[in-house]
């Protein structure tokens, strides 16, 4: 009794073993596949190399278009104002 008990076991384990086995080939697959979807719109999204460049361009002209008093004496109402032109 107990023998046949360890064989049903044995073959249960066994089968157990063949599915987590092609669980993990299928995985395997899955991640190939996501891995050169990845890298094919990576290289069809590569943005131009101008496009970094072209915001710092962005806020130099922010920067160079504020005038900046410091001898107003309402420097909190200016502050107030130049932080509400940036566009973040």
């Amino acid at each position: 009794m107990e023998n046949k008990a360890l064989k049903q076991r044995l073959e249960s384990i066994a089968q157990e073993k063949l599915i987590k086995q092609m669980e993990q080939e299928l995985l395997e697959k899955e991640i190939g596949r996501l891995r050169a979807l990845y890298q094919q719109q990576q290289q069809t999204q590569q943005p131009p190399a101008s496009h970094k460049r072209a915001s710092s361009k962005d806020l130099d002209s922010q920067f160079s278009s504020l005038s900046l008093n410091s001898k107003d004496s309402n420097s909190s109402r200016d502050s107030v104002s130049v932080t509400s032109q940036f566009h973040f």
